[in-house]
C-alpha cells in the first residue's frame, strides 16, 4: 500500500463543501444507482484485498463509520488493530455531515468499514474521493437484504429519504444478530487479507465473537417467549425494525415516518392513515429511537393513548451507558420491547 501525505485544511474545507453540494444535488441521479445499492462508491471485497505495507511493529489503521461497526470491528480486530469511529456515539447516523478531522482519519486510514446499502449515505461522496488505495469494504455485502415495498416509496420526503427509497433496501440490518455473523466473517476476512502476520488472531476473535452471537440470539428467543403472538406487533419511528421482526416474528404495523431514514417527513394524510392502522391493530405502545426527534411520538401518543418507548436505534449509548456494546445494545432494546408488549 503507497504511503500517503495528510491533508492540509484547507484541502479538508474544500472536500466538506464538495460533499455538502453532491448530497442536495443526488436527485434523479439515485435512479440509476447499481444493483450493490452504492452509486458513488467503489467497494472492495474482502477477498480481493492485499496486504498494506506496515512498518514493523505498526498497526493497521482501520476506520469505521458507526459505532455498531466499530464495535463488531473492535471485537475482531482486538488490539491488533487501530480504530477510530467517524459517527459519534449517540449519534443518528442518518444525516451525520463530516468534520476536518473526520477527513483527517480517513486519508490515513489502511482500511475503511462501512455498513453500506445506503445508510452513510451523506458520507459517500468524500468517501469516494479517498485515494484508490484505501479500500472501503461494506460489512453488510453476502446479508440477505429485505427490499423496500412499492407502497413506501411515494412519500413526502427529504433527499437522504428519496436515496433510501430509490435503493430498495433496508439498510438497518444490525437489528437481526444472525446478521452480524457476516459482518464478523467481513471483518476477519479483510483484517487477515490486509495484515496476514495477524491472521490467526482475527480468526479466533471472530470465533469467539460468533459464539456470543448466537448465545445473543437464543437468549433473545427466551426472552421473548414472554409475549404472546397476538401481541407481537411494532410501530416504530421509522422502518428500522424490518430484520428483527422478520427473524423473531412480529408485524411491523406502521411507523411514523414511512421511509427507512429517521430523517424523512411525514405528510398529513399519512398521519391519518397511521392513526387509523394504529387503532384498528390494537397496539398499545410506539417504540421510537431515543436519539429522535419525540414531537411527532408524543403528538400521536396523544391521539391514540399509547405509550412511547425509546430504544436505541443507529447508534451505541455512551461507554458508561446501558447499551455500550452491540451485545448490550440488543439485550437492552429486547429488555425494552419484552416489558412493553409482555
Amino acid at each position: 500500500m503507497l504511503s500517503r501525505n495528510r491533508l492540509a485544511l484547507p484541502q479538508m474545507i474544500i472536500l466538506i463543501f464538495a460533499a455538502l453540494l453532491a448530497a442536495c444535488s443526488r436527485g434523479a441521479e439515485n435512479a440509476s444507482s447499481s444493483s450493490t445499492y452504492h452509486g458513488y462508491l467503489t467497494l472492495a471485497q474482502p477477498e480481493d484485498l492485499t496486504p498494506a505495507q506496515l512498518q514493523d511493529g505498526g498497526l493497521l489503521q482501520v476506520v469505521a463509520t458507526t459505532s455498531i461497526v466499530a464495535d463488531v470491528v473492535t471485537n475482531v480486530g482486538g488490539d491488533a488493530i487501530e480504530l477510530n469511529s467517524i459517527i459519534p456515539r449517540m449519534t443518528d447516523p442518518h444525516g451525520y455531515q463530516l468534520t476536518p478531522g473526520d477527513l483527517r482519519m480517513l486519508h490515513d486510514a489502511d482500511l475503511v468499514f462501512i455498513n453500506g446499502l445506503g445508510l452513510e449515505e451523506a458520507l459517500e461522496q468524500t468517501l469516494a474521493q479517498l485515494p484508490e488505495d484505501i479500500p472501503i469494504v461494506s460489512l453488510s455485502e453476502g446479508i440477505q437484504l429485505r427490499e423496500l415495498t412499492s407502497e413506501r416509496t411515494d412519500t413526502n420526503a427529504d433527499h437522504e429519504t428519496e436515496a433510501h427509497a430509490d435503493t430498495g433496501v433496508d439498510p438497518h440490518v444490525w437489528f437481526d444478530p444472525l446478521n452480524i455473523n457476516v459482518w464478523t466473517d467481513n471483518t476477519a476476512q479483510s483484517l487477515a487479507a490486509l495484515d496476514p502476520a495477524n491472521a490467526a488472531t482475527f480468526q479466533a476473535n471472530s470465533d469467539a465473537f460468533h459464539n456470543q452471537l448466537e448465545d445473543l440470539h437464543n437468549w433473545t428467543l427466551t426472552q421473548l417467549e414472554e409475549i404472546p403472538q397476538a401481541d407481537r406487533k411494532l410501530v416504530t419511528d421509522h422502518l428500522l425494525m424490518g430484520y428483527f421482526a422478520q427473524r423473531y416474528d412480529f408485524e411491523i404495523i406502521n411507523a411514523l415516518l414511512p421511509a427507512y431514514s429517521s430523517a424523512a417527513s411525514p405528510s398529513a394524510q399519512e398521519l391519518a392513515d397511521l392513526q387509523d392502522s394504529i387503532r384498528q391493530s390494537g397496539v398499545k405502545v410506539i417504540f421510537i429511537g431515543i436519539n429522535s426527534n419525540r414531537q411527532i411520538a408524543e403528538q400521536m401518543a396523544r391521539d391514540t393513548s399509547l405509550a412511547v418507548v425509546p430504544l436505541y436505534t443507529g447508534s451505541l449509548s455512551a461507554l458508561n451507558g446501558p447499551a455500550s456494546t452491540y451485545l448490550t445494545f440488543m439485550q437492552y432494546n429486547v429488555r425494552a420491547i419484552v416489558n412493553a408488549l409482555k
